[in-house]
Order: C-alpha cells, then sequence, then structure tokens
C-alpha cells in the first residue's frame, strides 16, 4: 500500500481515537485483577478497531495491509524464538 495522506477531519478522529486507546492502556498498568485487565484491553482492542475500520472507509485495503503486517510481525518473532533455542 502506498504512502497516503489523511486530511484533517481524518487526523483528528484518529488522534481522538488513539488518545483514547491510550488512556486504555494506561488504565491497564492500575488494574488489580484480570477481570479489569481485560475489560481494559477489551477498549484498548475496540479502540483500534475503530480507528482501523475509520481509515479502511477512506482507504480500501488498509485493514489487509494491516494483517499482513501483523502476520509478518508474528513470523519473525516466531523465527526470532527458534534462533534463541
Amino acid at each position: 500500500m502506498s504512502m497516503m495522506l489523511l486530511d484533517q477531519e481524518t487526523k483528528d478522529a484518529l488522534q481522538q481515537l488513539y488518545g483514547e486507546t491510550i488512556e486504555a492502556m494506561e488504565l491497564a498498568k492500575k488494574s488489580p485483577d484480570l477481570d479489569d485487565l481485560a475489560a481494559v484491553f477489551a477498549v484498548a482492542l475496540l479502540k483500534l478497531g475503530l480507528a482501523t475500520g475509520f481509515i479502511e472507509q477512506k482507504y480500501p485495503g488498509f485493514a489487509k495491509d494491516v494483517e499482513e503486517k501483523r502476520q509478518r510481525v508474528i513470523t519473525a518473532l516466531q523465527q526470532e524464538q527458534v534462533a534463541k533455542h
């Protein structure tokens, strides 16, 4: 996927979603039990999903690009683990 320039409305919306995601992750640091931690992770994942979907609406193929990159990272981490053993 080529480099894209985001319009101001998209930048503003993403900035808000990023801020909310960071806020959720900050709460995760303070979570006293797994139930709270699971709820905080759920919120953070929801916000990231919303951000991905928002961009996908304006730039079709973005979500596929994200998934392909996620898979590459997973593969690289697995290869690193194998190399250590």
